[in-house]
């Protein structure tokens, strides 16, 4: 076990990474769960109230009809009412100063002729508006007001009524509700600060391990203890297994302090949830850590120096990270992006985490799936590794010839 300890002692020479890529990468991940999932708490009060913000909007109205009089008020009874003058100057100073955050304008013509061209099946005048670049709320505006003109020109379509009881009826639809009640279940399910905590977890234990594993493992191709090593009696095969497992341990450790950290910070919103479900997710960012360790090795192997270990590892973390949809969504990033990222350990292991978070309780189903997802993830890990060994190899029969 010669050289299992010699690597060990120099991977453990490089502690200051260890602090850097392990607890402050998971301290971020605090920050992020804080800022995203509301707190160590991981939920949000169950009686804290919920009022509705609602975007300052104003109306241009060119057309006086009872269609646009009658769109005014929903824009009026949805919005905080604010007046701008009709004028390019107010329109521009009003989106300038911020003075509205959505501001329609009602072509004259307009209500006649949506109401001509549901009736013959034409295309609907267009609406113009102005929306504020400092918020999203006037774009969600202009949804509801689009929204409502398309239900109009559906009912005027489907019907010769009067105008003023099409509008009625829009009004009608828009004042629908579904009712909604809560589902209380029997296990309490894990706190999205948590999950948050476990997606940012994706960085230190890929780029985190993979650099250390690779700095650390870098000392060992130095002169003195190549020949330490060399004039003892440790055969090839012998020395690659006793580094494989000092490079396994060094993920272990990697791994388990990463998620001790996470367990005493929410270990208050962890209570009620079943253990079986945080093992499950410590289980996919486990097989994530044997992907970051295999990553670690192939750049020893490869024989890059500290300073290039560092940014491949780092770069490499970004985009695993990116394409595992833990910065953005993975849904929002359109078909071709999720196809790309299912070649990814990434992707299974934040599909792993999420699979959890949804899922009411602890099933043989949710286990099976977390367990395929997980096996995926370290299949990947065995590649990288192979193709370590591989290159390894090439690599010191080149320096031999």
């Amino acid at each position: 076990m010669q050289v299992f300890k010699i690597a060990l002692r120099l991977v453990r020479r490089n502690w200051m990474l260890f602090a850097i890529y392990v607890l402050a990468l998971s301290v971020m991940g605090v920050f992020m769960a804080t800022g995203v999932g509301g707190g160590l708490a991981g939920s949000a009060s169950a009686d804290a109230s919920y009022e509705q913000a609602l975007p300052k909007a104003a109306v241009i109205d060119r057309d006086g009809s009872a269609v646009s009089r009658a769109l005014t008020e929903y824009v009026r009874a949805n919005s905080t009412f604010v007046e701008v003058e009709d004028g390019t100057f107010a329109l521009q100073d009003a989106a300038a100063r911020d003075v509205a955050s959505y501001v329609l304008v009602i072509p004259a013509g307009y209500g006649q002729g949506l109401l001509e061209a549901a009736r013959s099946g034409g295309d609907a005048p267009e609406l113009e508006c102005i929306v504020s670049y400092m918020g999203a709320s006037g774009s969600l505006m202009d949804e509801k007001v689009r929204s409502w003109a398309q239900e109009l020109y559906a009912l005027a379509a489907a019907s010769t009524a009067p105008v003023e009881e099409l509008v009625s009826w829009v009004e009608g639809v828009q004042d629908a509700r579904v009712p909604v009640s809560v589902a209380a279940t029997e296990q309490e399910g894990v706190p999205s600060a948590y999950l948050i905590y476990c997606q940012f977890a994706t960085y230190p234990l890929f780029g985190g391990v993979a650099a250390i594993v690779a700095t650390g493992l870098a000392s060992l191709r130095d002169p003195d203890v190549r020949r330490r090593v060399g004039a003892s009696c440790v055969g090839e095969g012998s020395f690659a297994r006793q580094v494989g497992a000092a490079i396994a341990v060094c993920g272990l450790v990697v791994w388990a302090a990463n998620a001790a950290f996470g367990l005493a910070l929410y270990h208050g919103s962890l209570e009620g949830v079943p253990p079986a479900s945080v093992a499950l997710m410590l289980g996919a960012l486990l097989a994530l850590g044997l992907v970051g360790t295999a990553f670690g090795f192939l750049l020893s192997q490869l024989g890059v120096s500290h300073q290039v270990a560092h940014a491949v590892a780092n770069i490499a973390s970004m985009v695993l990270t990116f394409l595992a949809g833990t910065w953005v969504s993975i849904d929002q990033m359109g078909a071709g992006m999720e196809a790309l990222a299912r070649f990814t350990p990434g992707y299974w292991c934040v599909d792993a985490l999420g699979a959890v978070y949804e899922a009411p309780a602890v099933t043989g189903e949710l286990v099976a799936r977390v367990a395929s997802d997980a096996l995926l993830v370290a299949l990947f890990a065995a590649v990288i590794a192979l193709v370590a060994v591989v290159a390894g190899r090439a690599r010191r029969q080149r320096a031999l010839a």
